[in-house]
């Protein structure tokens, strides 16, 4: 399927050199987010549908996973020929650039090989990717990062020990967020008050914002645990929520625990040990049947906590003594980090309402009005 996706992609690109058209926004997203069904960003989803209705002009690229044999979008052009041909050329590039540097001066190059009948208005990509090389490709476009998880003040790839992130600074992006929760904390935090200006609100897109309808009849003791192993932790800091997690467990038998992947979970590390546990499972599937048949939710610091939230469900959080993993408690303030499993359990129904007005002031339903009002768009 790789090979077919690369010459599916090197027909597309080939064929666009003959063909002059400009484009009021690309999208660009790597493949990892396609978690909805049918393999759908759910993250792009509602913008494409709002450019659809208004007639803006878009195209949709997609970047491959070269880690795992993630499955592609249907509504995407696949990026794959171009993506290859960037990694190849980064390895001529000298030593002493930037890789900010190196991607504007590639995206440069090839627009005047390959996109020199390209064009577009502004961009919007999903975690920062390929953001330095379509600023090299059309650097007077507008820029844009649609956010996709937390954002706090320790998060480097937004903002550390109160400066924005260099990728941000150099390539002059604007971040588009779900909520003034999260506009608040950057800045609060940001000395340099980059993101007064540079940060729009324009909601959350996410299926999740919409009213719980299937809400549980009767509380139960069902927990969704989000686990989070990882390559974004060390294997110690791993080790160690994986042994509280298991501690936990045992000790709490009269509750059963569904254990639910992280996207990017890679089967390098054993869990064999809590499966042999009875009130242990795992679980896979639409994160929103997986909710709907748990009264709580558990993580150490997932942005499941979010969702489960606007379902009206508690999260119980493993504490783990670390800036990054303590966010929810430091940064977002929620409401009862220091409960226990018990205290969530007794007091189930005033948590539900609190939980969900709290998630609402950093998950607000997406703007149309908003979202057209910031592009460098004119009919």
């Amino acid at each position: 399927m790789r090979l077919y996706y690369f010459f599916l992609s090197v027909y597309y690109f080939l064929k666009q050199i003959f063909n002059k058209k400009h484009y009021d926004v690309v999208f660009y997203a790597p493949s990892h987010f396609n978690r909805g069904d049918n393999h759908e960003n759910l993250y792009f989803k509602d913008l494409i549908a709002l450019c659809k209705n208004h007639n803006i002009s878009y195209i949709y690229f997609e970047e491959p996973d070269i880690y795992n044999n993630q499955m592609r979008s249907n509504d995407a052009i696949p990026f794959d020929f171009i993506y290859y041909l960037i990694i190849i050329l980064r390895k001529f590039m000298g030593s002493e650039m930037s890789h900010i540097q190196t991607d504007m001066k590639i995206g440069n190059f090839i627009s005047k090989i390959l996109f020199y009948n390209f064009s577009f208005s502004n961009y919007i990509t999903l975690s920062q990717s390929m953001l330095s090389f379509f600023n090299g490709l059309n650097p007077k476009a507008k820029k844009f990062d649609l956010q996709h998880g937390t954002i706090h003040a320790r998060k480097k790839s937004y903002l550390y020990d109160g400066i924005p992130s260099v990728n941000l600074l150099k390539n002059k992006t604007c971040l588009l967020l779900s909520g003034k929760g999260f506009k608040d904390v950057l800045i609060k935090n940001d000395k340099t008050k980059y993101f007064i200006n540079n940060s729009n609100i324009i909601g959350s897109s996410l299926n999740f914002l919409k009213s719980r309808t299937d809400k549980i009849e009767k509380l139960n003791k069902n927990i969704l645990v989000s686990l989070q192993f990882t390559h974004d932790h060390t294997e110690n800091e791993n080790m160690e929520i994986y042994n509280k997690l298991l501690n936990l467990i045992k000790i709490k038998s009269s509750f059963h625990f569904y254990l639910r992947h992280h996207p990017r979970y890679n089967n390098d590390f054993n869990l064999k040990k809590l499966l042999l546990l009875s009130n242990t499972s795992i679980i896979n599937g639409n994160i929103y049947d997986n909710l709907s048949m748990c009264s709580f939710h558990l993580t150490t610091y997932s942005t499941i906590a979010f969702q489960a939230s606007m379902y009206s469900i508690p999260t119980f959080f493993l504490k783990i003594k670390s800036p990054i993993m303590e966010i929810f408690d430091t940064q977002y303030g929620y409401p009862f980090f220091n409960y226990s499993l018990e205290d969530l359990y007794d007091n189930y129904d005033l948590c539900s309402i609190k939980v969900k007005e709290w998630a609402e002031d950093f998950y607000t339903s997406f703007s149309a009005k908003k979202f057209i009002s910031i592009l460098n768009y004119e009919k």
